[in-house]
């Protein structure tokens, strides 16, 4: 669909498809802010307890194999805050029950936080409640329309993170 409203009076479109351009970027940050949105709607109608941004934090410690713990250093940069942000958010998670924390045995600079049973249990409920709502939004799409879209995403992902600086993203 060509928005008119973007070319230049008298001059007809932006030249080398630079309309096409905006249109997909417009559509990209539309579904970026209704994904945020849906998501934290349903952070806020879970029983579970957990924000968005509390989420974003533990969810490295699922995949903590080992149950050592992950350092808080870590676990701010996946979710993308500072350090000092990290640790009150996680003495708060640990005051419910969430997460434990403790000092490094080869470093007592380092803290290390790993998830209760509870803890665990939250986020998979949180994880499950997300993935209900993604697969309810999905689901009215084909299979066919599904698998295509997944690709352009993939590439688009791909693509957003070679142009952006920070470390990579796993798919």
């Amino acid at each position: 669909m060509r928005d008119s409203s973007k070319d230049i009076p008298g001059r007809g479109p932006a030249p080398g498809g630079q309309e096409d351009v905006e249109e997909l970027a417009h559509a990209a940050d539309r579904l970026f802010y209704a994904m945020r949105r849906s998501r934290t709607a349903t952070a806020g109608q879970s029983a579970v307890g957990l924000s968005m941004a509390q989420l974003a934090l533990l969810v490295p410690l699922a995949d903590d194999t080992r149950g050592e713990g992950l350092p808080v250093s870590r676990l701010a940069a996946g979710a993308e805050i500072s350090v000092p942000t990290a640790t009150r958010m996680l003495q708060q998670l640990e005051a419910k029950g969430v997460v434990t924390r403790r000092r490094s045995p080869h470093d007592e600079r380092r803290v290390l936080v790993r998830l209760t049973e509870d803890g665990a249990a939250r986020l998979e409920a949180m994880r499950g409640e997300l993935r209900s709502r993604q697969f309810q939004a999905l689901s009215h799409y084909t299979p066919g329309e599904r698998r295509a879209l997944a690709e352009q995403l993939h590439r688009l992902t791909d693509v957003i993170g070679g142009a952006a600086p920070g470390p990579e993203r796993d798919r």
